[in-house]
């Protein structure tokens, strides 16, 4: 079912208690100076900013944005709320978080206007978090997951990765029973991904045997689909999965091209066509703002063409997958037409369902997402159409 769309707001918060061994995010090292300094950019950028109207999200990812302290969560909230006249009960406001942080946050963060967490778990298998360089333990994930019930969390999503070191499939059903058993809202499963130049990819060129291989991780990501989809999750997104009316309302418009104001360093950004990103070093962004100067990095206006391909490859990614109707309403196109060869290739590959309203990955396409959606990126437009 196809959902309005989202005009969002993401803030980056790049500081990192502990930075992971698997991580290629733009993440610095918590120190209280670097917090105070980064900050104080921040709310200068906000305030610089000409804003989206009416907001429907706001989404703090990192890093990990509880590191930096409630009281400056609830100090961007409300420039956040005042700044874009945002009615806090109307929208949907998620910070991600770290279990290992106490239950007094948890509480100032619901005080500031964060109605929905997602959690960073990653794992109920204390050895398996001990190799992911996580400083939380399995039983740390779920008192803290009591704990933001308790603190009138009613929206709580946690994260889980399939392709751990020494991860077995028996490992990830006990730890997708525990996601289940602790009672959220919405779960995120992620194949682990080697980024060059990680710990990680030391390691696996050192050790690759002690990483799952593709067909293991295959089966550890259809093991998330049969448990989750039998407890009563949606699989909407290839990498997610909500009780209904738990979707995440800031990645429904990420994935159906709404406007996203982007604030922080790394942070990327959409808006009327335009994608945009900020810088990625922290002296970079933070000596930016304070020079007055403009963040961005880079900035592109796509063209009409890739704004319809990168539009049916995020579509893709979803359980609606490409809409026809949707397709003509947004671009004025036939997408069943300008597609044709894309669907054609990997219908014959039995990686496609297809009716007369759209097209969609089957479970086998969601395991070759990638490859699929490549092949939608450039539509079969007519030579005069949006030059």
């Amino acid at each position: 079912m196809l959902h309005p769309l989202t005009t969002g707001v993401y803030v980056h918060i790049p500081f990192c208690d502990r930075i992971c061994p698997y991580c290629d995010f733009a993440v610095v090292k918590t120190r209280e100076s670097a917090i105070d300094r980064y900050c104080a950019a921040l709310h200068s950028e906000i305030e610089r900013a000409v804003g989206p109207q009416k907001v429907r999200t706001i989404y703090f990812g990192g890093g990990t944005p509880s590191a930096i302290g409630p009281a400056r969560i609830a100090a961007l909230t409300a420039l956040l709320f005042d700044k874009f006249a945002i009615d806090p009960d109307a929208i949907e406001c998620t910070l991600e978080a770290n279990p290992s942080r106490g239950p007094d946050d948890i509480r100032r963060w619901r005080e500031a206007g964060v109605n929905r967490l997602s959690v960073g778990v990653q794992s109920f298998d204390d050895t398996e978090l001990h190799r992911l360089g996580r400083d939380h333990s399995s039983a740390d994930a779920r008192r803290f997951l009591r704990a933001a019930r308790s603190a009138g969390f009613e929206n709580i999503s946690l994260d889980l990765i399939a392709g751990s070191p020494g991860q077995s499939l028996a490992g990830f059903r006990e730890s997708l029973r525990s996601a289940i058993e602790t009672g959220v809202d919405h779960v995120s499963v992620y194949g682990l991904t080697i980024e060059a130049a990680t710990p990680y990819a030391t390691w696996f060129a050192r050790e690759p045997q002690v990483f799952p291989d593709d067909d293991l991780v295959a089966a550890l990501l259809e093991e998330a689909d049969s448990q989750l989809t039998a407890a009563g999750f949606i699989h909407y997104e290839i990498s997610n999965f909500a009780r209904a009316g738990f979707e995440s309302a800031h990645n429904r418009g990420y994935w159906r091209q709404a406007d996203c104001a982007a604030f922080g360093m790394s942070a990327a950004g959409y808006r009327d066509g335009v994608r945009y990103v900020n810088h990625r070093g922290f002296d970079e962004y933070c000596g930016a703002i304070e020079a007055h100067r403009s963040p961005l990095a880079e900035e592109e206006q796509l063209d009409f063409g890739r704004r319809v391909g990168e539009a049916a490859m995020l579509a893709l990614r979803t359980s609606d997958g490409i809409v026809y109707e949707e397709f003509r309403r947004r671009f004025g196109v036939d997408a069943h037409a300008i597609f044709g060869a894309a669907r054609k290739k990997c219908s014959a590959a039995g990686l496609l369902e297809e009716n007369e309203a759209g097209t969609r990955l089957n479970n086998r396409g969601r395991l070759l997402a990638n490859s699929v959606c490549a092949e939608f990126l450039t539509p079969d437009l007519p030579r005069n159409e949006h030059a």
